[in-house]
């Protein structure tokens, strides 16, 4: 169980990068595409899937332990699907606030970022540079919640990507462009990211923009955790990917326990 958790927290967190990647995106006519996913883990070896980017939407397959796991992200309505093909199921959660990433298609950069995220607001403070890159800075507030505290976010204005983050808790990361590269047959910026915790903790990580399609192609972060897009192929994805298919029963999981399907 311990280990497919990890899978699945792996799987979750690629989700929810290539969210805020191609939500922040959608403003610039991201491209639909689909590609092979390679990542390595450490402690348990490598792993191979498939994604499909379609518009405001994402599907990713793995087999874990020889069962086919399958999550779709509708951004434009803010929910997450989780197939299981075996037992003809899947279950559907919705993005609560500040589940979403800064964004909506079809805005401009200078937009209200908070647009189509229920519960948070948006307060523009500025226009700064951040390691020499202009940015947008933006207060996000969750008036969903009592209490939640403030995070405020330096947007690239290029990009759109959070050059910079501070959160409530003390917490932040920052970005910064250290270069060009070929990865793969297609040219790719690199950023590196440093997270920083209250306690004075942080780590490093790095990440290969593709401009063309806007997202990273290539993560690397610490501890040896590596994933990378393969055998990019750009066009139009089918609607039918994103949809649940005929004949799945929904089911719901007791609060606390692992979605994993099959279990």
């Amino acid at each position: 169980m311990t280990h497919m958790r990890l899978q699945i927290q792996a799987i979750s967190t690629l989700i929810l990068f290539l969210c805020t990647c191609s939500a922040a995106a959608a403003g610039q006519d991201a491209m639909e595409f689909s590609a092979n996913i390679i990542q390595t883990i450490p402690g348990q070896g490598s792993q191979q899937g498939k994604i499909f980017v379609g518009k405001d939407q994402v599907r990713t397959e793995y087999d874990i332990n020889g069962k086919t796991v399958i999550q779709i992200i509708d951004m434009k309505n803010q929910q997450a699907i989780m197939l299981d093909p075996e037992n003809r199921t899947y279950i559907l959660s919705k993005a609560g606030p500040g589940g979403a990433a800064p964004g909506e298609p079809g805005k401009a950069a200078d937009a209200n970022p908070c647009a189509g995220m229920p519960g948070v607001s948006c307060k523009k403070l500025g226009t700064e540079e951040i390691n020499g890159r202009p940015a947008q800075k933006w207060e996000f507030e969750n008036t969903a919640q009592a209490e939640s505290g403030k995070m405020i976010t330096w947007l690239d204005e290029e990009r759109k990507l959070p050059l910079r983050q501070t959160m409530p808790d003390g917490s932040s990361m920052e970005m910064r462009l250290v270069g060009r590269e070929m990865l793969n047959g297609r040219p790719t910026e690199k950023w590196e990211m440093t997270a920083k915790r209250p306690g004075g903790q942080s780590q490093v990580s790095s990440q290969w923009y593709d401009p063309f399609i806007k997202m990273n192609i290539r993560e690397e972060q610490a501890g040896g955790y590596v994933r990378e897009f393969e055998n990019i192929k750009i066009d139009k994805q089918p609607e039918t990917l994103f949809a649940i298919p005929a004949g799945y029963e929904e089911i719901s999981v007791p609060r606390g326990s692992d979605p994993v399907p099959g279990e």
